[in-house]
């Protein structure tokens, strides 16, 4: 059994709060919600200076008046961490901000920085950014998995290319892939998708106006916020860290072990179809990306023994007289050139209808899921150790192979060493994964270890605006889900597409809500 010993040099009269932005809009009106994660930690420490950390900063592509909403979390930050405006809006003091952490990539965690980039980068100094290992530029390991993913970013941004362009062509067929459905709304976590041309570079320096300034890109955002960091650190999971405020962070993940990091669904044959097994496919789109064009003949789903009938055929007898007898290898080839590659037939009917060129594209999906899950399990885990030996779990997007992972080693804090489930059932404080996502908070291994008397959980979530997104919609958060962390927290559950008169008397007066932002107070000594 671990024995337990006092966090840092806490003060006696110590407030740790955290506050989970939504900027609901200063308007007012229906609540828009907030589907994304921006949580400022501030520990009120005695006498000492309050320490602030921000975890994550960002908002799903495609939610409505983000840019307002992201740079009205930024102002708000920065006045949070000491900075001070003019009266006509112009930054007079930066403001400090102890600890930068950055769980992944995804847009929805880090798109305010090109949102706001302006206000957030003129307006605060970074003292120590933390990402995870997965972002360090000197581990090979980290490189190959970055380089594996742009890849398939660029041939994602390609295919998503051409479906645009097959459905505004002058005759689009009624069998062309759709976009929102054919990418399922994944590219709103990807955020902009680059051409190849633009991979491995770094926007230029940045323009004081937004209006002028060019939007950074996610790996823009990622290289700009290594370089303005005073100091900076790539995790590893065991790691125990002193953090700001006399805190330390467990670092649970992200694994290094490639299978977990791979791993995004739970086991079982069902979920097999989701990963893109086809390399042949793969392929094609990286010849695509690389400006070949695509071969009818040679890029077929089917092996060749079974090409009777080749498309160049078909074209080529295009200049033979009208069909007659279909029963002919030639009367064949006419038949089908007639019927589905002359743009009409012999009597003048359009026959665009019938062209499929483009319906392959809808394929893309597969492609889609995989670029997002994996990225998503290359989350940076956290668990904030408060001054009464419990936690405060951040997972970010962390998906099943990263959660399992948490019980492969143990972590040690000098004389003190802790297993995941050890911390695990002293957790008090669960940001929940991936907005509610149904894999991204483990059963057993996960939330069943939270065991906490006093367990509180946060959903960062908009659920009508989940609905709207991909063919059948997104459940976030998942019935299910749901419905065991409400039984988990007996209740104590709150998400920021919540109303201002949801009432929350079982908080006991320590959650207080804002348009901006809600905020609870974890730990409280003062009273």
């Amino acid at each position: 059994m671990t024995r337990q010993k006092k966090v840092g040099h806490i003060n006696a009269k110590c407030q740790i709060i955290v506050r989970m932005y939504r900027a609901l809009g200063a308007q007012g009106g229906e609540y828009a919600g907030y589907l994304g994660d921006c949580f400022l930690i501030r520990v009120l420490n005695g006498n000492e200076p309050h320490a602030h950390i921000l975890i994550d900063f960002g908002i799903l592509m495609g939610s409505a008046q983000a840019e307002v909403r992201m740079r009205q979390i930024a102002t708000d930050i920065i006045k949070t961490t000491g900075g001070t405006f003019t009266a006509d809006g112009k930054i007079e003091n930066k403001g400090s901000l102890d600890l930068l952490v950055i769980t992944h990539e995804h847009w929805d965690h880090i798109s305010g920085f090109s949102q706001a980039q302006d206000i957030i980068f003129d307006g605060l100094a970074i003292k120590k950014l933390w990402m995870a290992w997965t972002e360090d530029d000197n581990d090979a390991f980290a490189n190959q998995l970055r380089q594996d993913r742009d890849k398939r970013g660029v041939a994602l941004a390609a295919l998503s290319e051409i479906i645009q362009q097959a459905a505004e062509s002058p005759t689009p067929s009624p069998f062309s892939a759709d976009r929102q459905i054919a990418l399922s709304g994944l590219d709103a976590f990807l955020g902009p998708l680059v051409p190849n041309s633009e991979v491995g570079t770094v926007e230029p320096a940045l323009a004081a106006a937004p209006v002028k300034a060019k939007r950074l890109k996610g790996r823009d955002i990622m290289n700009k916020l290594k370089a303005e960091a005073i100091a900076k650190e790539f995790l590893l999971p065991g790691q125990v860290v002193t953090a700001p405020g006399a805190l330390k962070a467990f670092v649970l993940g992200p694994p290094r072990d490639l299978a977990r990091l791979k791993k995004d669904k739970p086991s079982g044959g069902s979920a097999k179809e989701t990963y893109l097994d086809n390399r042949a496919f793969e392929d094609l789109l990286y010849r695509l990306v690389d400006g070949e064009s695509h071969d009818p003949d040679n890029d077929s789903p089917f092996a060749s023994r079974f090409h009777r009938i080749r498309t160049d055929h078909v074209r080529a007898s295009s200049n033979a007289s009208p069909v007659i007898d279909v029963s002919a290898d030639t009367s064949v080839l006419q038949w089908l050139y007639e019927r589905y590659f002359a743009g009409a037939a012999s009597d003048g009917r359009d026959q665009s209808r019938r062209t499929i060129d483009s319906d392959w594209l809808g394929a893309a999906g597969p492609l889609a899921l995989k670029l997002d899950s994996d990225t998503n399990n290359t989350s940076l885990v956290l668990a904030f150790e408060l001054p009464d030996n419990t936690f405060m779990l951040f997972p970010g997007d962390a998906q099943v192979g990263n959660w399992l992972s948490w019980h492969d080693q143990t972590y040690k804090d000098g004389a003190r060493e802790f297993s995941a489930t050890e911390i695990l059932g002293r957790v008090r404080f669960y940001k929940v994964g991936h907005h509610g996502s149904h894999n991204a908070t483990l059963k057993e291994g996960g939330l069943d270890l939270m065991t906490h008397s006093e367990l509180v959980a946060a959903i960062s979530t908009d659920e009508s605006f989940g609905k709207q997104q991909g063919a059948k919609g997104w459940q976030m958060p998942n019935p299910h889900l749901k419905e065991a962390i409400l039984a988990a927290t007996r209740g104590r559950t709150f998400r920021n597409d919540d109303s201002l008169d949801v009432d929350y008397t079982q908080f006991n007066d320590s959650l207080y809500s804002t348009d901006l932002y809600l905020e609870y107070t974890v730990f409280n000594s003062m009273e």
